[in-house]
């Protein structure tokens, strides 16, 4: 069985079977049922292994994304009204961090962030004991080397810069994750030292800048050091855990398949996540 654009499976049962697991994540992330989304998981992960090839998962996705636009517009036409939970979707704000920042190698060495590779080693940190280890490039969320966006740029007390957009996420000492455009002079964010140490720092200066090229990074880790400072690799969805939940089938896509040693060749956002964040910001405020 074929179609115009991709090789599929010669058991198109299959196929929906594949599919209905989507739904089941959507209905978790709606309910913050995480346990579920897990479940659900799991269960694309092993059915795509079998039946479906990438190309045939981001057709697929595009139609079931559509089909639950229109559901959604029909139950709650008035997406302004107090008693509508739906939210418009925010994926345009998507962009991250800007073209000409740098990432840590695991050697120690820097790169910039537009000429990673996937497969790369990188440094990033464990959310819950903050400590510095390695993981790997998985793919590119996002890949704009070209085109202008405006950033949010912070400065650290001892100088350190990071330029990323307004809705990505960064956590701090006393506010978790929070978005950079809630970022204010005063507040610690987390930055490694000289030793490789992530410490706490205070933020002395937050300003808007205009950049060329935004790049959005995905690790195993779903974190990582840019400019020597600690950011998630999630942006849009306002929490940084539910946002690696979500993104958990495209962990799983890719420790099943492996990761690509080629080079960064597709320009703009990932299939994937475009269609789980359009989906899940119709839940998440």
């Amino acid at each position: 069985m074929t179609n115009a654009r991709c090789n599929l499976t010669a058991e198109p049962l299959e196929l929906i079977s594949c599919l209905s697991h989507i739904s089941t994540i959507i209905l978790g992330v709606a309910k913050n049922d995480i346990q579920r989304v897990c479940r659900s998981t799991s269960s694309i992960a092993e059915c795509a292994s079998g039946h479906l090839s990438e190309c045939v998962g981001q057709q697929i996705g595009q139609g079931a994304f559509r089909e639950i636009m229109d559901l959604l517009t029909n139950c709650c036409p008035d997406r302004n009204s107090p008693d509508c939970s739906i939210k418009d979707s925010k994926l345009q704000d998507q962009r991250c961090f800007a073209a000409d920042s740098f990432v840590t190698l695991s050697n120690g060495k820097q790169k910039s962030i537009a000429n990673l590779q996937l497969g790369d080693s990188l440094l990033a940190y464990d959310d819950k004991t903050k400590k510095i280890l390695s993981t790997h490039l998985l793919t590119m969320l996002d890949f704009q080397p070209h085109r202008f966006a405006l950033f949010k740029q912070m400065t650290t007390s001892t100088g350190r810069q990071l330029s990323l957009s307004s809705s990505h996420l960064v956590p701090t000492d006393k506010h978790g994750y929070i978005m950079a455009k809630n970022i204010r002079i005063g507040m610690n964010v987390y930055v490694m030292n000289n030793n490789g140490v992530l410490i706490s720092e205070r933020v002395s200066n937050v300003s808007d800048v205009v950049k060329q090229g935004y790049i959005a990074p995905l690790t195993e880790e779903g974190t990582l050091i840019v400019n020597n400072v600690a950011a998630s690799c999630y942006a849009t969805i306002n929490n940084h855990y539910v946002a690696h939940v979500v993104l958990a089938p495209m962990r799983w896509w890719y420790s099943l398949f492996g990761i690509s040693n080629k080079s960064n060749e597709v320009i703009g956002i990932h299939w994937f996540p475009k269609i789980l964040y359009e989906i899940t910001t119709f839940f998440i405020p």
